[in-house]
């Protein structure tokens, strides 16, 4: 049981909740998972069985997309629902045309100042842990990339968005930040990740299903092989005599493959048997292709 199994989590459980669960119901011990969601949040979480987890840097390294509520009047100390009340204010009448005006500012790479309470960080310790101890915390700020946000819906106390954005990308800060730049303050009271790795949450078990699909046997069929979970990669199938040197996690020569243009802009390249497994991932490196993982 190699590869990974997307899973639709509620809001309440936490993501290490989701892979106790898969441990116990799968009887696996190597399980993780390619980027944490809040108890707050729901949507698709990326789980990874057995040699699996070795996908996840390269899984967790993609766009992803959320729907997304902001709670207009109040700033809490951890951006969310979840928080402690810390300053209110006025809400002004916010109009769909104002509000896409100011959405232009918030797309494209921008500079973010991630919350004070997340698991970033500081000093070799999570930021959260300081944060709940009282330590004044100054979280650093980082670019992150922002697609597109499109307006679901907006009334006198709350705004719906659909964010596309590139991974390292807080929502929480994004909607304590957008409340600002409306004359106001706001945190976020709702978000459900919908895609992400190149996967729709349409295609997950939900959560509360996962005992049950064990029981019945069902749940193998639902691992997506390695190869396929890194479907968003470029590949090629490695010629017979290049194989020993993959094996060994030697460097081979690029030269006697087809080198796309995707494979270029991206240097990372999934290598293939001819049986469609996955060989290895490398990468393109003055004209070989470097060995980062392979697989037995």
């Amino acid at each position: 049981m190699n590869g990974i199994l997307l899973v639709d989590k509620p809001i309440g459980p936490t993501s290490f909740d989701v892979v106790r669960t898969i441990r116990r119901t799968m009887g696996l011990r190597k399980v993780g998972h390619a980027g944490t969601l809040d108890p707050l949040a729901s949507g698709l979480l990326v789980v990874c069985l057995g040699q699996g987890t070795r996908l996840v840097p390269y899984l967790m390294d993609s766009e992803k997309r959320y729907l997304a509520t902001l709670a207009l009047g109040t700033q809490t100390d951890t951006d969310d629902s979840t928080g402690r009340e810390i300053a209110t204010a006025p809400i002004p009448l916010v109009g769909e045309e104002l509000l896409a005006t100011i959405l232009m500012d918030f797309t494209g790479v921008i500079s973010q100042v991630p919350p004070r309470f997340s698991a970033l960080k500081k000093d070799g310790e999570a930021m959260y842990k300081k944060a709940r101890r009282g330590e004044d915390i100054a979280p650093a700020p980082r670019n992150v990339t922002i697609h597109s946000i499109s307006i679901t819906r907006v009334s006198k106390t709350e705004i719906g968005l659909d964010i596309r954005c590139g991974k390292g990308t807080y929502i929480r800060s994004l909607a304590r930040d957008l409340a600002k730049a409306l004359g106001t303050e706001g945190h976020l009271s709702y978000l459900r990740r919908t895609f992400t790795s190149g996967f729709d949450v349409v295609d997950a078990v939900h959560m509360d299903h996962l005992d049950k699909l064990a029981r019945q046997g069902e749940l193998e069929s639902k691992i997506i092989s390695p190869t396929n979970a890194l479907h968003t990669y470029p590949r090629v199938e490695i010629l017979p005599e290049d194989q020993s040197f993959v094996s060994d996690g030697r460097p081979i020569d690029a030269g006697n493959y087809e080198v796309t243009k995707d494979i270029e802009n991206n240097g990372i390249v999934c290598l293939i048997r001819e049986d469609s497994h996955l060989f290895a991932i490398a990468r393109l490196d003055e004209g070989q292709f470097k060995m980062e993982r392979v697989f037995k």
